[in-house]
């Protein structure tokens, strides 16, 4: 298969149908991608601290109970998550 549009007429017809000019249309896609860039920045930090806490002090979940603890939300009953442990 071979592509014969140009990414400037995919950028054009994409922001006919949104109903704004072309400049306006990459900007908001900049803006979306910076956004996107930013909360992977800070779910990266957050999920560095976890890991070091997790490091430092051994609390976790096992994977039966989260499945337990997932399982009751899904159907409806809003439960705390089971308590952290060190034991293995």
């Amino acid at each position: 298969m071979e592509i014969t549009v140009t990414i400037p007429e995919v950028l054009a017809s994409n922001a006919k149908l949104i109903g704004v000019p072309p400049d306006v249309y990459v900007t908001r896609l900049l803006n979306q991608f910076a956004v996107a860039s930013a909360g992977k920045g800070a779910l990266a930090r957050e999920l560095r601290a976890d890991w070091d806490d997790f490091k430092a002090t051994d609390l976790h979940l096992d994977e039966d109970e989260v499945d337990n603890w997932l399982a009751q939300l899904e159907v409806g009953q809003f439960v705390e998550p089971p308590a952290l442990h060190t034991e293995r």
